[in-house]
């Protein structure tokens, strides 16, 4: 208990005290047991107390003095590794637990009850700020980098930026439909990750020219999968259908729809499909293609640094002018019954080539990588590292801790 001109004017340890115990304490209720609770979370997480002071006197100050000035959101107080990792909807929990006023905290235990309990069970946002779109088998690494400096950060203008990877989100063995779902429809903005191994497997090799392509050190299956023609026979390709759902996706919510209503202020009359699931209206506003240089060979003067991406034309081949049918069904099915796209609509989609779907991307105002140093921190390269450099596949090694990228605007 605390003290104050010959009357007690709180009960409780100081530091985890609401600022209506400071003021009033014959009024606290339940708010001022999730207050203390708001402030134990944020202990837990962060290893510090939300508001601090140098004697139990000067807490009242701290806390109820400034009551125009909020706690800090355990975001902030949490390092680059763990901030960009950490659940967004937990940070939002503890941050109303520990608002000043009463009013703006949870209205009851079992509503602070609810909202801990969906952290546990759903760890997605309702909008995301970006989408990275990577090929897992190549991309890996530099995605998880681009993953770890943005998310949670914040931007000048004040807003927390929230980004989505399906290492971080997805839940372990959930199908690619789900994800787009939950990620692209409802991300601001998409970052497609462009190198030679994401995109030399949307490219045909001609037959004509396969010999000298392959004697010249392309690939003829870059990132271990079968170059796509265009033809029944292709593969279902995870990037390419992004590729097509993020491109249409743009193009309807910039251009007039057939009845020369813009999406962007119409409202849909329905929420579901004729399958039964859920149609999202689209958040996606804007792409920045990244384009990524491919790493020299082992041998080269540069290696293991990179080369510029503009040279590489779809990795030795040619992207076919022509749809590859099973990715450009998947994706215009997905459009359809997901997005809202109406028949007519999603048979465009399917009908768009891989050389249209390309092209949308890589004319876009975007960033290009290169020269990724690989020996950051006196850190040594392994055999297996350096091996997988030298096969032509993009991205620091796994191992390489704070790697520092050169990020420049195409000139």
């Amino acid at each position: 208990m605390t003290m104050g001109a010959g009357r007690a004017v709180g009960a409780g340890t100081p530091p985890y005290m609401s600022p209506e115990m400071f003021k009033e304490p014959e009024r606290a209720m339940y708010s001022t047991d999730l207050w203390s609770l708001g402030v134990s979370l944020f202990e837990m997480v962060t290893g510090a107390l939300p508001f601090q002071a140098e004697s139990d006197q000067l807490y009242s100050v701290a806390i109820a003095g400034k009551m125009d000035e909020p706690a800090a959101s355990v975001l902030d107080k949490l390092p680059d590794d763990r901030r960009s990792k950490f659940d967004h909807n937990l940070a939002r929990v503890i941050s109303q637990a520990l608002e000043k006023y009463v009013l703006e905290r949870f209205h009851s235990v079992d509503e602070m009850h609810d909202a801990v309990y969906a952290c546990l069970i759903d760890r997605g946002e309702a909008v995301y700020s970006v989408f990275i779109s990577y090929r897992v088998a190549t991309e890996m690494p530099l995605a998880r980098l681009l993953f770890d400096c943005l998310n949670h950060t914040v931007t000048p203008g004040g807003h927390r930026v929230t980004v989505y990877l399906d290492h971080a989100r997805l839940v372990k063995g959930q199908d690619w439909e789900e994800g787009f779902a939950s990620g692209l429809l409802h991300s601001l903005c998409f970052f497609p990750l462009l190198s030679y191994g994401a995109t030399a497997p949307l490219a045909d090799i001609p037959a004509d020219r396969k010999d000298k392509i392959i004697a010249f050190g392309w690939e003829e299956r870059p990132a271990g999968r079968k170059r796509l023609r265009g033809e029944t026979g292709d593969a279902e390709d995870n990037l390419l259908k992004e590729f097509t759902i993020a491109v249409s996706l743009l193009e309807r919510k910039q251009g007039p729809t057939q009845n020369g209503d813009n999406l962007n202020t119409r409202r849909r009359a329905y929420d579901r499909g004729e399958d039964g699931l859920v149609i999202d209206e689209a958040e996606l506003e804007v792409a920045y293609p990244i384009l990524v240089g491919r790493p020299c060979p082992l041998g080269h003067s540069r290696y293991p640094g990179m080369g510029e991406f503009f040279p590489v034309q779809a990795g030795g081949g040619r992207y076919p002018d022509k749809p590859s049918p099973a990715s450009a069904a998947a994706a215009a099915d997905f459009l359809r019954r997901r997005a809202g796209f109406n028949r007519d609509a999603s048979e465009t989609a399917k009908m768009r080539t891989v050389t249209t779907t390309m092209k949308s991307l890589t004319a876009l105002q975007g960033c290009k990588l290169w020269d990724i140093p690989t020996d950051v921190n006196g850190v040594e390269l392994s055999k297996e590292q350096k091996d997988l450099i030298g096969r032509g596949y993009a991205g620091p090694p796994v191992d390489i801790e704070d790697p520092v990228l050169s990020v420049l605007s195409p000139e």
